[in-house]
């Protein structure tokens, strides 16, 4: 059986997995210039390329979503007030609500 990947801009840097067993929250993590080549390993032309890292497996698809809306809320390392804190995290809920209205789970 094979996987399905499910894309959309409103998950990026995110996507979902699912094969036959689970969802899985996989990120895109595009490399630093300022990281390549820093630790001096022969370049074998994948240096400064994205690449993919599993994050998290979940038995249904709302939790693979609800997952990514904490690591997207979490990408930001500092929030001014808990007033922004909380706005971004609904702003990042009623994305994936309208997502998930319109496949209705």
């Amino acid at each position: 059986m094979a996987n399905t990947t499910i894309k959309d801009p409103v998950l990026e840097p995110y996507y979902v997995s699912k094969d036959q067993y689970c969802f899985t929250v996989v990120e895109t993590i595009t490399p630093d210039d300022k990281n390549i080549g820093r630790f001096k390993k022969e370049d074998k032309g994948n240096q400064g390329k994205n690449y993919e890292k599993p994050v998290s497996h979940h038995s249904t698809f709302a939790a693979a979503l609800s997952k990514i809306a904490i690591e997207k809320v979490s990408l930001k390392s500092e929030y001014d007030s808990i007033q922004s804190y909380v706005k971004e995290w609904t702003s990042q809920q009623e994305q994936l609500k309208e997502v998930i209205n319109k496949i209705s789970i």
